[in-house]
């Protein structure tokens, strides 16, 4: 497998530099990351896979049938909690694959949700090459609530920007003070170079990567291997230092663990109908639960996670919202809805966790 990727890898590199486009049938190295709550077992039975292969006992091959037509997945699972899905099929076939298996019967599989200060990092591991930045607040709220809250000076902001001068240009915009709060970076495309090899990489805040060529399919692995220790090192923090429990004492018990905030940078005007559009049972948030008001401008949620059942209440005023985690609740709920609301409300809001 390793070596019909790096094949590819090095077919495209020269498809690009001869013609700028890729032959037909030589579609780039794809892969994905998916956070997983579920056993192997439990994973093959999803209804979306229609053939599995055990390649060793880390490595399975499924292929999956969509409207963008079939195709074969490879599937490592040597990390129980992070899966790294590749792929040489269509863009549009992996992008449909994928989306078919984390909304499948049963949950339990779910995004990556990289925070735009995550994607910088990702940047700094190479040379720059591109990047996407975006702030798409009409997809999520009516033009009438957007109207409404005058500390929203935009409502939509994409911008690409490509070559070697890339990261200036993120730079510059950053340090401008009119658009500075609306730049939320979702996506970094590098050169990543080591021991005389390079691979060029585009990574999104979703976990996806498109190989767009190179001469060495393990500094691509490395490159995939490296952000999936970054997220879950964040993941451990949010579930050491954030999950609600009790700890047993010789007279009663003990509260352990805090709440996760977020800060945000634009005040919310009307906290309760803010509410009403993320906690709704729809994408990107995937959150259901009851509002209930409890003071000015202050709301409480005791929430459901749709991903797999999770319980976790939010306190949410206007400047802020706090998550607290139940039980064994996933910490990926926490980032899901911080890099959410960074695209799609707060660029600038900040994440407060403990680190130690």
């Amino acid at each position: 497998m390793h070596q019909i990727f790096e094949e590819r890898l090095q077919n495209v590199h020269s498809d690009l530099l001869e013609n700028t486009r890729l032959d037909v049938g030589r579609n780039m190295l794809k892969t994905a990351l998916i956070e997983t709550n579920l056993s192997t077992d439990e994973f093959s039975e999803k209804p979306v896979l229609e053939e599995i292969f055990e390649i060793d006992n880390d490595l399975l091959m499924v292929k999956t049938i969509n409207r963008e037509g079939e195709g074969w997945l490879f599937v490592d699972v040597h990390d129980n909690r992070l899966w790294s899905i590749y792929s040489l099929t269509s863009s549009a076939f992996f992008k449909k694959s994928i989306d078919d298996l984390l909304k499948s019967e049963g949950g339990g599989l779910d995004r990556l949700w990289l925070p735009s200060g995550h994607i910088e990092t990702i940047g700094d591991m190479g040379k720059y090459e591109g990047v996407k930045m975006s702030f798409e607040a009409e997809n999520i709220f009516p033009e009438e609530f957007l109207n409404d809250n005058e500390s929203l000076r935009f409502t939509d902001l994409n911008i690409n920007g490509s070559g070697r001068n890339s990261r200036e240009l993120y730079d510059i915009l950053r340090q401008t003070e009119e658009v500075a709060d609306y730049i939320s970076l979702t996506r970094v495309q590098i050169r990543r170079e080591r021991d005389g090899h390079f691979v060029r990489e585009r990574v999104t805040n979703d976990g996806k990567f498109t190989t767009r060529g190179g001469d060495s399919i393990r500094l691509h692995l490395s490159t995939v291997e490296e952000i999936k220790k970054r997220y879950e090192k964040l993941l451990n923090q949010i579930e050491t230092h954030h999950r609600i429990n009790a700890i047993d004492r010789d007279h009663g018990a003990r509260a352990r663990g805090g709440p996760v905030v977020i800060d945000f940078s634009h005040p919310i005007e009307d906290v309760e109908r803010f509410l009403s559009y993320v906690v709704n049972a729809k994408d990107p948030f995937r959150l259901t639960g009851h509002i209930r008001s409890v003071g000015e401008n202050a709301c409480k949620v005791d929430a459901v996670d749709g991903h797999n059942g999770d319980r976790l209440t939010l306190e949410v005023a206007n400047e802020w919202l706090r998550i607290y985690l139940h039980g064994d609740a996933c910490g990926n709920t926490a980032l899901r809805l911080f890099s959410n609301l960074q695209h799609y409300y707060d660029p600038a809001a900040e994440l407060v966790i403990r680190n130690e």
